[in-house]
């Protein structure tokens, strides 16, 4: 092999490294790019940003995460009695049926950010007995007041909240619960405006 060809060789070696090394950074910042586009959503004045697949959110400088953004919710009625009554209550209690296996977790992540998100005392309660929730008390639409409101979570097919009185019932199956905990978060802290 001549010189030319060693040569020529070397060039076409240098030119196909410059162009590989160039397409991967070319990659690399449209990927970035590409996620900066698709990583932030607004509704409204509220900007979401996926973090740990949850869209979060500042709410009164505080950092929120939900499962579902609003417009994947505010199909769902709700009235803003319903939160008014929790925002003007002293204490808010949960419930559900222990016996319900299928929905049982999803349930009790729904009454554990409740608790952490309401800003309120939430006390935890089932419907009836179980070996399982044996010092859990006994919570039912009965022991609901108006400045101590129940939230009742209980199976359904069609995805709801219905107030009755002083009782606020979660109506769903599966992650639609969690569905209703971000709709009720939404006009709780007023990124959905509802009706009266």
């Amino acid at each position: 092999m001549g010189k030319r060809e060693r040569e020529s060789d070397k060039k076409k070696q240098v030119i196909v490294s410059v162009a590989l090394s160039l397409l991967m950074i070319l990659s690399v910042f449209g990927v970035m790019i590409g996620s900066f586009g698709n990583n932030e959503m607004r509704y409204g004045k509220f900007k979401f940003e996926v973090q740990n697949n949850q869209y979060v959110t500042k709410i009164n400088n505080q950092e929120m995460a939900f499962y579902f953004l609003p417009i994947q919710t505010d199909y769902i009625n709700l009235s803003s009695s319903v939160t008014n009554k929790l925002k003007e209550s002293y204490m808010i209690m949960t419930t559900f049926d222990p016996s319900d296996a299928l929905n049982i977790q999803i349930m009790e992540v729904v009454r554990f950010d409740l608790a952490q998100t309401l800003g309120k005392v939430v006390v935890p309660g089932v419907l009836n007995q179980s070996a399982d929730y044996a010092e859990v008390p006994i919570v039912t639409c009965a022991n609901a007041t108006l400045q101590t409101p129940v939230i009742v979570l209980t199976m359904s097919d069609n995805t709801s909240i219905e107030e009755v009185d002083n009782c606020i019932y979660f109506k769903a199956r599966g992650t639609e619960f969690l569905r209703l905990r971000d709709r009720l978060l939404y006009s709780y802290y007023g990124v959905i405006q509802d009706a009266q």
